[in-house]
């Protein structure tokens, strides 16, 4: 019998404690009293209460109302989307907070996976296998969900650190960039109020690390060398030439090792380029502006946070 999972019931008194905190976190840096479960790579997926936490929280970026409405629905529409292509995600909550400073902060709420349903963390206990459930069910996740079209496109971002099992099937944790797009657009194309983590003058910068990252995303194939290239990220390496194999029996043109190992290194050479891009514009912020600089800027391969 499959898990389950139910929404947590957070109140919005519990969000704006958590934005206080979060608020705190920015101004000092430290992410002390918070209790961390993830890292995305502007953000971090918080338990809350800090004690005993009942959810995962993972705050969204502020900023222009109109954007972030419309990047708000848009993470709705991605949601709906995958599960309509049949790929089963957390129940998740967005929901909309004005802060103490009348400015709107969007937050997605979930529930906590034990350790133990972390995709991540079975992987991690297991035998590589070239028919190992978790890698098939990835595999054919990805299969039912990416589309490219003279209509708009739709995809996922399949690494294994954004799954729970719940004994069956591999289950989305993450709608983050919601990767669905419309006509003459693309993956990543369009990366709303998190743009202005950046400074101005380098945003074309920004966009065009995106776009080319993101462009793997409009092919099945392109999707899964990314879950493969991700499995490098995550020091899993005995587990490529397994995951190739059995990635490689739904694709025409097969995936190869060197090929992954290339893309890793591309990763690992264009992501730091963002964080530069983003201390930079949290210097200008806080030491120019005198503003507050409302992004964490984190290492996803360290674990750092700056």
């Amino acid at each position: 019998m499959s898990k389950t999972w139910a929404l947590p019931d957070i109140s919005d008194d519990e969000l704006l404690e958590l934005e206080d905190a979060i608020l705190k976190a920015f101004d000092t840096r430290s992410t002390d009293g918070l209790t961390i479960f993830g890292l995305g790579e502007l953000g971090i997926a918080v338990g809350w209460p800090s004690e005993a936490p009942r959810a995962v929280l993972k705050r969204q970026a502020p900023g222009p109302v109109a954007q972030l409405d419309d990047d708000m629905a848009r993470m709705q529409e991605f949601y709906d989307a995958l599960i309509a292509a049949g790929a089963p995600v957390i129940p998740t909550d967005i929901r909309v907070i004005t802060n103490p400073h009348g400015v709107k902060i969007p937050y997605l709420i979930q529930p906590i996976i034990d350790r133990d349903d972390l995709a991540e963390n079975i992987i991690a206990a297991g035998t590589p296998s070239t028919d190992d459930p978790i890698l098939v069910s990835l595999r054919d996740t990805v299969a039912r969900v990416v589309r490219d079209d003279a209509s708009g496109g739709l995809s996922i971002d399949a690494q294994v650190t954004n799954f729970a099992w719940d004994g069956e099937q591999v289950i989305s944790l993450d709608t983050t960039p919601p990767l669905i797009w419309k006509a003459n657009s693309g993956p990543m194309y369009e990366v709303g109020n998190y743009l202005t983590a950046v400074p101005m003058a380098m945003r074309p910068i920004a966009i065009a690390l995106t776009k080319k990252n993101g462009d793997d995303y409009r092919t099945v194939r392109g999707v899964l060398k990314q879950t493969a290239v991700y499995l490098l990220r995550i020091e899993q390496d005995r587990w490529l030439d397994s995951a190739i194999v059995c990635f490689n029996e739904v694709l025409d043109e097969p995936l190869t090792r060197p090929e992954v190992e290339k893309k890793f290194r591309d990763v690992h050479r264009d992501l730091p380029t963002i964080k530069r891009l983003a201390r930079a514009q949290r210097f200008w912020a806080t030491n120019v502006r005198k503003q507050r600089y409302e992004f964490f800027i984190t290492n996803s391969f360290t674990g750092e946070i700056y």
